[in-house]
């Protein structure tokens, strides 16, 4: 209760003390949430019927504005206490993972100071991304979940339903794991993947109202946004007459390059939508994906070395104000960027030794670690597209730490009998 009192004020004051504009994705968002709650529909002009944004992230505002109010401080403050209730899940998780009470408590302080905490002053989904995955690896490790494969398979669906409709990179899950759960199954035949695939059925089920919605808007087949069919594009197409490797340690000269690569796109797009007469979204977006299919094969080489290096980026980008750090102490950010990277090596290796001991229990979970992994090394690896992984790399970090403890002891209780 402490760590969750202090790790409140200190988000309550980033909230009263530092006001960010709401710009791009967080203001249409924004639009979108108020246009439902004054009956408009979901839409972001408040006339036209929108497909751009995915449906969960708004509706959630909207949610909020309607009980509370549009003042932006208050959503923020309600993202703060979702950011919060999102650390004490990963506490629960790692009590019922068996995790000694000192270090869950190590655990969480940690998380709670983790870099994330920034994007609830932010309207951005990815705080209830986190959400939502710290239940799902709750619901793995929760005892009464574990005696009850059905139900938790069912709630794990609809929790994974919910995921896609916060954050449309998550769309592709549920089909990554029909072809992963396929790989073990031919490798290991004792894999059993009936529950899984209830999983998945169900998770595929959630996602149908609102294709059906998009259908009788706009009389195309949009399982779930309109745009992102330029992703493949608009990440790679520097690879043609570009640097492909950008620096790991410097993350905003990484931010400086795509925000000038944003302006070219825009120009580019410009041009596109001119010479080859593309009327709508979807034309265009379906354009720009053959362009990025196109560029990849015509650089494989480069495309291989733009992956290695959004990998490193995605997993062991600096904190966020490593500027100020560096302004400070060249010593001090060395310091805290070999923190990050230690805690998150060994994060990793925790959940692969939590993989290795119970597999079953650990498949969903990794799961989502290696697509998001393989998602964003192949489009944008941004820093904020991480914080969905946080609640299990800690919970790693946790699982990693207390084996250690673990097997510590075992060996100062030989050397005593000894």
């Amino acid at each position: 209760m402490i760590i969750l009192l202090f790790s409140l004020a200190i988000r309550l004051g980033l909230i009263f003390t530092i006001t960010e504009p709401i710009d791009r994705d967080a203001r249409e968002y924004y639009e979108i949430a108020q246009n439902l709650v004054a009956g408009n529909g979901f839409s972001i002009d408040g006339i036209e019927p929108t497909a751009r944004r995915s449906p969960g992230y708004p509706i959630f505002l909207a949610g909020i504005i309607t009980i509370f109010g549009s003042n932006p401080r208050i959503l923020y403050i309600s993202q703060a206490l979702i950011n919060l209730l999102t650390v004490y899940l990963v506490f629960l998780s790692l009590k019922y993972g068996n995790v000694k009470s000192l270090l869950r408590l190590l655990v969480i302080f940690l998380l709670s100071l983790s870099t994330s905490f920034i994007y609830i002053n932010v309207l951005y989904a990815e705080i209830l991304t986190m959400l939502v995955i710290s239940l799902v690896l709750l619901l793995f490790l929760h005892p009464w979940m574990q005696s009850r494969p059905f139900q938790q398979s069912l709630l794990t669906g609809i929790l994974l339903g919910f995921l896609v409709h916060i954050r449309p990179t998550f769309l592709y899950l549920p089909f990554f794991m029909i072809l992963f759960t396929a790989i073990i199954k031919i490798f290991k035949n004792r894999f059993v993947i009936r529950n899984f695939l209830i999983t998945m059925l169900v998770t595929l089920i959630t996602i149908a109202p609102w294709t059906i919605r998009n259908y009788i808007a706009f009389r195309q087949f949009i399982p779930l946004v309109s745009a992102g069919g330029g992703e493949l594009w608009g990440a790679n197409f520097e690879i043609t007459d570009r640097m492909v490797w950008n620096s790991v340690s410097d993350i905003q000269k990484y931010e400086r390059q795509r925000t000038a690569n944003h302006a070219l796109q825009n120009q580019l797009i410009g041009e596109y939508r001119q010479k080859y007469n593309l009327k709508n979204t979807e034309e265009l977006n379906r354009f720009l994906s053959k362009q990025g299919q196109t560029i990849i094969l015509h650089h494989p080489f480069r495309y291989a070395l733009l992956l290695l290096n959004r990998l490193m980026i995605f997993w062991f980008s600096p904190p966020i104000g490593s500027t100020t750090l560096k302004s400070v102490s060249s010593l001090i950010f060395v310091f805290f960027l070999l923190l990050k990277y230690s805690l998150t090596i060994l994060s990793i290796y925790g959940l692969w030794r939590f993989a290795r001991l119970d597999f079953y229990r650990a498949f969903i979970l990794i799961t989502i670690v290696v697509y998001l992994t393989a998602l964003h090394s192949a489009t944008h690896a941004i820093q904020r597209y991480f914080l969905p992984v946080i609640p299990l790399v800690y919970f790693g970090l946790g699982y990693f730490l207390n084996s250690l403890k673990i097997k510590t002891s075992d060996i100062y209780n030989k050397n005593r009998n000894i």
